[in-house]
Parts: structure tokens; C-alpha cells; sequence
């Protein structure tokens, strides 16, 4: 029963670096919020080291440009580091370019160490602020739906994690200068970034030294002499593979593809052919997508047998270097999986 009393907060009598920290897994808005809790609370959520912006929870473009500017340039101490910041624009943002000059500007003086830049619902036509690319201090890095054009110089001595997302660099010299900027770059995932010039491939690039795991999409067609070192490698291209002169990559244990099941006819005889490149690898992962309301069959071109979505054996021309070969089927629009794993004692 209760007894009366009012119920004590306890919460508020945490210490302001643990209430900063809860905030700090709100979204920025929400956190502005708590200020009306009591006294206790309104100075709290302007001392939060995590800035998290995305115009989609506010019904109109001014309220959010007021409210962006007033934590950031005039509410919180100028003296306040920030460490995480997002910023999500969508299509009613009207942020002019050299708005989002001054605000990343502002963040990178900060010392930020993760950095989130997303305009899913902007045409591509904004420009990375050139500040952001002599970030030092930047550990994590995802870009989308952005330009990259000409830029001098890229130095990211402490990020190890790149996501890019619809990126658009001018062409693959450019790409290549950007890597080469994050010397310890660790997780690289790269979703069809374009080029805006037809230039021949590049060869005979130093591969990054620190990759441990590297995720391409769709269209990309990125210089895999630069990430010959990693240890994993995702392939998601719809349209089919294209394999080309590949460098040798001797770290690699872990391998997934991703494509259309009706382009892995006669791709058995290639995948042979590229298997050599990967002496080390151990796990195989063939991800399958079909129009098909059932995941059909197959006939290997190396080995003249067919090959079921969900095989209980690997096919011969492909078990002799892997410990574990899988297949997996999606099936499209209802999305229904079927996968097997093969495993051999080699």
C-alpha cells in the first residue's frame, strides 16, 4: 500500500555526468525536452557531448534552423567539446551550403570523433564542407547522399571507420586520395559511389594496411588493389558479378556475394578462376536474390550438375580451398529464405 509520501527521485539526484550520459542516447530534441523535469535538469541536456539533429522531428524548416543555431551557437558553453554529431536533412532542409560550412566548421573545432552527415532526401547536390577532411581527431565517419569533388588534401590520422553512401567523387583518382587519407582505416563500407568522369581504372595501388572488413555495393566499382588486405569481404551487386584482373588477398578468411540468382549461371567457371586469390579463405557465403516465387535451379558450367538453392553438398569446383560454403535464396516481393551451410574438414 502506498503510504502517502511523494516517490523520490533518484534519478535526479544522480551526478550531472550520468544524467549527460543518459541524454546523450536521446535524440537532441528529445533531450532539450527534459529541461522542463525541474531546476535540477534544465542546464543538464546543454552539457550532452552527443548532438544528434534531424529535421524530420519537427513540422517546419525555420523551428529547425532556429533550433540547430540556438543549441550550437548561442545555449551551450563555446567551450563544450562535442564528440558525436549528426545532422539529417531531408527534402524540405533549405540549409544553403555555407550554413553547413559554419556548423561543421563549429563541430570539428569541437574535437568531434564521430560524425554522421546524412541528406537521404536532398538532391545530390551539396558538397562535403571542406573543413570536415582535416578532421584529426575523427575516429567514424558516415557520409550520404553527398558530392565530393575537388579537394587538396584529406587527414584523417585516427578513423577507422568509413561508411559512404551514395557518394558522388569526381572520379576513381579521387576516391583512391580520399582512402589514402586514413592511413588506420579499418571498416570501409562503400554503397554506390559514383564518378562523374569516365577514367581508366587505376592499377598497382598500395593496398590500406589496417583493413579487417570491407561491405561494396551495387555499383561500385571500387580498385580492389586498395583493399586487397582485408580480412572480410561483402559483394552486394544486383546486376551480376564482373570479375576483373584481381591482386592476391592473403589475409581474407571470410567471403560473401550478393546477386541476381539468374546471373550465377555459368559464374562457377569465374569463381574457380578467382579462388586462387583468396588462399586463405575459409568461409563462402552466396547470397541469391530471384524474382521467382521459388528459388529455381541451376546447372554448374565447371562441373555439369545441377545445383539446388539450398544444396546439401558444395558444388566440386568450388569445396576444394573452403571450410564452410553456404547458399541462401530471397525469393522477391515475399522475401522467403532458404540457406545451408556446407561444412569440410580440410
Amino acid at each position: 500500500m502506498s503510504s502517502g509520501r511523494p516517490t523520490e527521485d533518484r534519478i535526479s539526484d544522480l551526478p550531472e555526468s550520468i544524467l549527460c550520459h543518459i541524454l546523450s542516447f536521446l535524440p537532441t530534441k528529445s533531450a532539450a525536452t527534459t529541461m522542463i523535469l525541474s531546476k535540477r535538469w534544465k542546464p543538464v541536456w546543454l552539457s550532452v557531448l552527443i548532438l544528434n539533429f534531424d529535421d524530420k522531428e519537427f513540422n517546419d524548416f525555420e523551428i529547425f534552423r532556429k533550433f540547430v543555431y540556438s543549441i550550437m551557437f548561442s545555449l551551450r558553453d563555446q567551450k563544450t567539446s562535442i564528440q558525436s554529431f549528426t545532422l539529417k536533412l531531408y527534402f524540405y532542409s533549405r540549409f544553403k551550403q555555407r550554413e553547413l560550412n559554419r556548423i561543421f566548421k563549429f563541430v570539428v573545432q569541437r574535437g568531434v570523433k564521430n560524425l554522421n552527415f546524412d541528406l537521404s532526401g536532398k538532391s545530390l547536390c551539396i558538397k562535403l564542407p571542406p573543413c570536415i577532411l582535416s578532421c584529426k581527431m575523427l575516429q567514424v565517419l558516415r557520409l550520404k547522399n553527398l558530392k565530393m569533388w575537388d579537394f587538396d588534401q584529406v587527414n584523417f590520422p585516427c578513423l577507422k571507420t568509413l561508411h559512404l553512401n551514395y557518394v558522388d567523387f569526381k572520379s576513381p583518382k579521387y576516391f583512391a586520395k580520399f582512402l589514402y587519407g586514413c592511413p588506420i582505416l579499418e571498416d570501409l563500407n562503400a554503397k554506390s559511389y559514383t564518378f562523374q568522369k569516365s577514367i581508366d581504372p587505376m592499377e598497382n595501388l598500395n593496398a590500406l594496411p589496417s583493413l579487417v572488413k570491407v561491405r561494396v555495393c551495387y555499383n561500385t566499382d571500387i580498385p580492389m588493389s586498395l583493399v586487397c588486405k582485408t580480412g572480410i569481404l561483402q559483394i552486394e551487386q544486383i546486376w551480376g558479378m564482373t570479375w576483373k584482373p584481381l591482386p592476391m588477398f592473403h589475409n581474407l578468411t571470410h567471403m560473401e556475394l550478393t546477386f541476381w540468382l539468374s546471373f550465377l549461371k555459368g559464374e562457377c567457371r569465374s569463381l574457380k578462376e578467382i579462388l586462387p586469390n583468396f588462399p586463405n579463405l575459409q568461409h563462402f557465403n552466396i547470397n541469391l536474390i530471384s524474382t521467382n516465387s521459388r528459388c529455381e535451379t541451376y546447372t554448374c558450367s565447371e562441373c555439369s550438375k545441377v545445383v539446388p538453392p539450398n544444396p546439401t553438398i558444395a558444388p566440386e569446383c568450388l569445396s576444394s580451398q573452403l571450410k564452410t560454403f553456404s547458399i541462401q535464396c530471397s525469393t522477391i516481393p515475399q522475401i522467403q529464405k532458404t540457406s545451408t551451410t556446407v561444412s569440410s574438414n580440410l
